[in-house]
């Protein structure tokens, strides 16, 4: 086995962490402080150390992340592929999963059991449903996987049902007792079935953990717990790590509550925040050298989470050199935004940057619109990440189909499309009432059309001529106008379909606003079919990839050259539904992420109006934005003023900013 010299392999900070001794231990990691490679370190100290790799728990969030954190501890240590090394790694749910099929019997599992992924579960949710919900509207039914989202964060958050509901869709509280029976009876067919879902492998697991027999074997299993991204752990998995600590009380556990942003998936704050706390004694230790991003850069990072009142203070140093501050530009409007973010795009290509390193960040998904326009525009290839490109959504087709058929009657597809997300109307079914619906000669004569069909489908053909006689009849050219009455009734299959509804409501506002802009349809139609057969990869930059769009969320532990935060407004960051101080929090930490994924060029932007069918929508700058101190950027003219002045001295745009450190020539925020 290799000696590693861990002194001179490691810094200061990284080193006492490696080589802490027994006990409770935090390490609050900044970000691009390097904790990855504290925890594979530290694992292989312990080695070392005399303690054998199957005395060592190393518990992450995906099955990748643990994978190489033990091929890079292997390597360390010089271990050869084919020699055993019996190191636990692995995801809560792969461990849990192990561990049930072992010891699930002391607590009624059997060891045969079947897991059930979402597919599965949304299956069951659907026959329960079917069966529980016979005195309910099809329009007033949750969707399967709505019913499978509430009971889930309710079980990873220990909360009821109600409570779920309360926070995640209060508007269907008056269904509250089907939701608990649902819950019930989905409970008592997973038993009979002998099949787990994913909570249950964590529900379980936390069980073992307490069952008497079970907890003295995992005492002497284990005498070591690292644990990674903590922040991210949910109630459920922190009481799982508390009990298989509980004895030996030698925990590691690596995380950054400044990157705490996954409430939403049941994350918990207070986890990593009363630490100290649960774990008597607990050492605290702080990695804030930040290897990733400039000076310039990071002095903005940690004024922005200074704001926070729940949190441990943390200032991050850079270790690269100077370079120059991140650009704050407020542009006229949303479009005017657009072109910049794509303007400034071309010139960081130009300069001979990879398109690779390049990323757009924002904080919903329907912010992109705009700029995924004037990129295809202008043949810039980009990678939407973590998502699909605005017109590829599900809800943005259907809704277009209907605007397909009012331009073209014909249109097989787009009957088919409208046709069959109606109850009653399968494909069969669709296809026969296309063959009848293009027997009519005219687009005009469709309302008065004489369509006969039974019950259920009936019903549904009424609801489809009620909005074709509106469009028809509709004397409004403005296509926003004409997509509004379209996506009015949609909002109920909204609804009903998707847990994410309310993102997809705000797309679809977000295309009311672009197609406000076309008084043609046919001219919208065109620019629509261009955005739609765009292929993403014609742009000039084909061997150096594509830049990258991405919500914040998706982002998050990843890093570019020049990062764009665009849509800073006060209507958009933080979100309009965060209204809680704990929820304002978590968007501050949100764009403390954003801000972090820089390594050397930050910019971020706002539009000051919003164009839409009834008028321009004023917009502001980001409270975030306002809080900080301008000498932290480099202004354009309309965003001067915006932020506060730590000396009292109005801030003036620097004339020397377009000499960069490596005497490339960049336009600065000013010439907009």
């Amino acid at each position: 086995m290799k000696k590693i010299d861990f002194k001179k392999e490691l810094n200061k900070e990284q080193y006492g962490v490696v080589t802490a001794g027994n006990g409770p231990h935090l390490v609050l990691a900044g970000a691009g402080s390097g904790k990855t490679r504290t925890l594979v370190y530290r694992a292989a100290w312990l080695i070392e150390q005399g303690v054998r790799p199957e005395k060592i728990l190393l518990l992450t969030f995906t099955n990748k992340a643990a994978n190489e954190m033990i091929e890079r501890v292997r390597k360390l240590l010089s271990i050869k592929n084919n020699d055993k090394f019996p190191l636990w790694g692995g995801t809560f749910h792969s461990v849990a999963n192990r561990l049930l099929r072992i010891y699930g019997k002391q607590i009624g599992i059997q060891s045969d059991f079947t897991i059930l992924d979402r597919d599965d579960s949304d299956k069951l949710f659907k026959t329960i449903g079917k069966e529980l919900f016979k005195n309910i509207s099809a329009k007033n039914k949750p969707a399967p996987a709505l019913l499978r989202e509430t009971i889930s964060f309710a079980n990873n958050s220990k909360i009821s049902i109600e409570e779920s509901l309360e926070h995640k869709f209060p508007e269907w509280l008056p269904l509250l007792a089907y939701f608990e029976k649902v819950a019930t009876e989905y409970k008592r067919r997973k038993k009979e079935s002998n099949v787990l879902d994913f909570d249950d492998l964590l529900l379980e697991w936390k069980v073992l953990t307490a069952h008497p027999d079970v907890a003295k074997i995992f005492a002497k299993k284990w005498e070591y717990v690292l644990v990674d991204e903590y922040q991210d752990t949910n109630v459920i998995q922190a009481e799982i790590i508390f009990n298989l600590s509980r004895e030996h009380k030698n925990i590691l556990a690596v995380g950054d509550d400044a990157q705490s942003i996954y409430s939403f998936r049941a994350a918990d704050i207070r986890n990593i925040l009363e630490f100290p706390d649960k774990f008597k004694n607990c050492q605290l230790h702080k990695l804030e050298t930040n290897y990733r991003s400039t000076p310039e850069i990071l002095n903005l990072a940690n004024q922005i989470i200074a704001d926070n009142g729940n949190q441990f203070k943390k200032n991050l140093k850079a270790v690269k050199d100077s370079h120059t501050r991140p650009e704050l530009v407020a542009l006229r409007s949303n479009l005017e935004e657009a072109w910049f973010v794509a303007d400034r795009v071309d010139q960081l290509l130009d300069r001979g940057m990879n398109a690779k390193g390049i990323a757009v960040l924002f904080r919903a998904a329907h912010h992109s619109q705009a700029l995924e326009m004037e990129l295809n525009k202008r043949g810039i290839a980009y990678e939407m990440r973590g998502g699909l490109r605005f017109f590829e959504r599900a809800h943005v087709k259907d809704v277009l189909a209907y605007l397909k058929v009012l331009g073209n009657f014909r249109d097989e597809v787009a009957w088919l499309r409208i046709l069959e997300m109606y109850e009653g109307i399968g494909p069969v079914t669709a296809q026969q009432l296309y063959r009848r619906i293009v027997e009519i000669k005219d687009i005009k004569e469709l309302p008065d059309s004489k369509i006969e069909l039974a019950s259920k489908a009936g019903n549904s053909w009424s609801k489809i001529m009620e909005i074709f006689t509106r469009l028809i009849r509709s004397e409004e050219q403005n296509v926003g106008k004409l997509l509004n009455i379209i996506i009015n009734p949609y909002g109920d299959y909204l609804s009903e379909k998707y847990t994410d509804y309310r993102q997809r409501q705000d797309d679809l506002d977000q295309l009311v606003i672009f197609a406000s802009e076309y008084e043609a349809l046919d001219l919208f139609l065109h620019e629509i079919s261009l955005q739609e057969t765009f292929s993403g990869r014609e742009g000039r930059q084909e061997d150096g990839g594509n830049i990258v769009l991405s919500t914040i969320h998706q982002a998050k532990g990843l890093e570019w050259d020049a990062v764009f935060v665009i849509s800073m407004t006060d209507q958009s960051f933080p979100h309009p539904l965060c209204v809680r101080e704990e929820e304002k929090e978590e968007e501050r930490r949100l764009f403390y992420v954003a801000a972090t994924r820089a390594e050397k060029y930050l910019y971020l932007t706002y539009p000051l109006s919003m164009f839409r069918y009834d008028g321009h929508k004023s917009l502001k700058a980001s409270p975030f934005i306002v809080d900080l101190d301008s000498n932290l950027f480099q202004h354009n003219e309309l965003s001067r003023g915006v932020t506060y002045a730590s000396d009292g001295v109005e801030y003036v745009v620097d004339e020397d900013y377009k000499e960069s450190d490596d005497n490339g020539f960049l336009p600065d925020a000013s010439d907009w």
